[in-house]
């Protein structure tokens, strides 16, 4: 990695002087944010060599071993002892030294996620075998983002059909479209993972009933592999683009807020407005991130931090109420936020707290930047007013550390969601380039575009035939009506 000017010879960019050197400094931002940002003449090129190295290193990333130096060869301290591994777990490690672990790691029947509830204090491994652990741990924050989210929707589905080879076809077919149902209904509002379990339903339909179990698990276990290479590869050419959409040139300083779970452990192997400020901080650009705690669940307090910190990026923790009181005093440049949906109109559907961070943003005349994969633009959503939003569970608003904050009875409002209208919004940012209002026209285009890539997948090819043979049927049953 090209060192940064201001540090000695091969001092981490970032590390104080004098100290040694990190050996668990996180290797996948010494990989994508440091040797390909700065060995490329281009932020273009960048995005190109992202894209063509993210494949291979998600499959890296998704060995059962561990990815990187420091990942468990960390020493735990006295406050996070070393628990002793599950059978294929990593072992429970402290995580300010821990260097990274990839969010989710698929090894033979079982996938194991970080539980992002015990960041940033420990990283710890909990095993997913089925549509039922996968529910939970979504559905209680144990991993959170909906492109990450979805990465595990389409394993679990290759792991449900590992676990059904020896059963009948229909009863296979109706055991994973079972377990799709149940991780469809827990995240409604995720366009992403909507679309991963659509392309491998779409593929497991193309089986008939003669058709072996093991060619179904086969099948399904590389589109769920295709499902992560390619989001991969989305959110680094996402990340290329989006920093030729910040305010300022490389040598301006740069303040920005982000809001939400963003980086790799939101996104799965990559993220995308998080990995962006990493992605400008090893670049040699001056930038500070201001983030929005993300209440109730605080994903950006322990998650979105911790990242920043193990990248050694200059940051601060801001309560959400006085967030946007800080784009108003001018303490920030620009808003940077994901979505789990974005509409065909260019209306967002986000992490809750993107709305009033978007009209603040507005007031102080900075921009608003969506940085998003085509997965979650939703063509079929005309605008949020159609867009399906999320309640959270009542506890968490009820209780902080443990303990009740508010009386017996008391009724609560927990949504997981809201929308930004387009008109807030200044660019939105995909692998597919920069698109500003009004933004109908070229989001679809950058749909189209994306669909075609993607085509070479099984699984998505199936989808796209399905979804012709469903626009064709009408026309087809209105013709035979008029015949006569």
């Amino acid at each position: 990695m090209t060192d940064r000017p201001d540090q000695p010879p091969g001092q981490p960019p970032g590390q104080p002087p004098g100290q040694p050197r990190d050996l668990g400094r996180r290797r996948f931002f010494r990989q994508f944010a440091g040797e390909v940002a700065t060995s490329v003449g281009s932020v273009l090129g960048a995005a190109q060599v992202l894209q063509q190295q993210s494949a291979e290193a998600a499959r890296e990333l998704l060995a059962g071993d561990d990815p990187g130096p420091g990942a468990t060869g960390a020493v735990p301290t006295s406050a996070a002892p070393a628990a002793p591994p599950r059978s294929g777990a990593l072992p429970d490690i402290d995580a300010a030294t821990a260097g990274y672990r990839a969010p989710l790691r698929w090894d033979g029947d079982v996938c194991w996620v970080v539980d992002q509830r015990r960041l940033p204090d420990v990283l710890s491994d909990l095993e997913v075998r089925g549509a039922a652990d996968a529910v939970t741990v979504i559905n209680e924050g144990a991993i959170t983002g909906g492109a990450v989210q979805a990465q595990l929707a389409a394993v679990t589905l290759a792991l449900v059909a590992g676990r059904s080879v020896t059963s009948r076809a229909f009863a296979r077919r109706a055991t994973i479209r079972g377990a799709a149902n149940a991780l469809r209904q827990t995240r409604p509002g995720s366009a992403a993972v909507g679309l991963a379990l659509d392309r491998v339903l779409a593929l497991l339909g193309t089986f008939d009933n003669d058709s072996t179990g093991e060619a179904v698990e086969a099948a399904l276990r590389t589109e769920a592999e295709a499902v992560i290479a390619e989001a991969s590869a989305d959110h680094g050419g996402l990340v290329g683009h989006a920093l030729t959409a910040l305010p300022g040139d490389a040598a301006t300083p740069l303040r920005v807020l982000t809001a939400g779970n963003t980086g790799a452990m939101g996104g799965g192997q990559f993220g995308t407005a998080v990995s962006t400020v990493i992605t400008a901080h090893h670049e040699g650009r001056e930038v500070h991130a201001l983030v929005a705690e993300g209440r109730p669940g605080l994903e950006g307090a322990r998650v979105a931090t911790w990242e920043l910190a193990q990248a050694a990026v200059p940051h601060a923790l801001v309560t959400d109420a006085a967030a946007a009181g800080s784009i108003a005093a001018g303490e920030v440049e620009a808003v940077l936020v994901t979505a789990e949906r974005v509409c065909a109109n260019g209306d967002v559907v986000g992490t809750v707290g993107t709305y009033p961070l978007a009209l603040a943003a507005a007031a102080a005349g900075i921009p608003v930047l969506v940085l998003v994969a085509t997965t979650a633009v939703d063509l079929a959503t005309p605008d949020a007013a159609a867009a399906p939003l999320e309640d959270g569970r009542p506890g968490a608003v009820l209780t902080a550390g443990g303990k009740r904050v508010a009386p017996e009875g008391t009724p609560v409002r927990n949504p997981r969601l809201d929308w930004t209208p387009a008109r807030l919004v200044t660019a939105i940012v995909t692998e597919e380039g920069i698109v500003r209002a009004p933004f109908g026209e070229a989001l679809a285009a950058q749909v189209r575009v994306a669909e075609a890539r993607r085509a070479a997948s099984s699984g998505f090819a199936a989808l796209l035939a399905q979804r012709a043979a469903a626009e064709i049927a009408p026309e087809a049953a209105a013709a035979a009506e008029a015949a006569p």
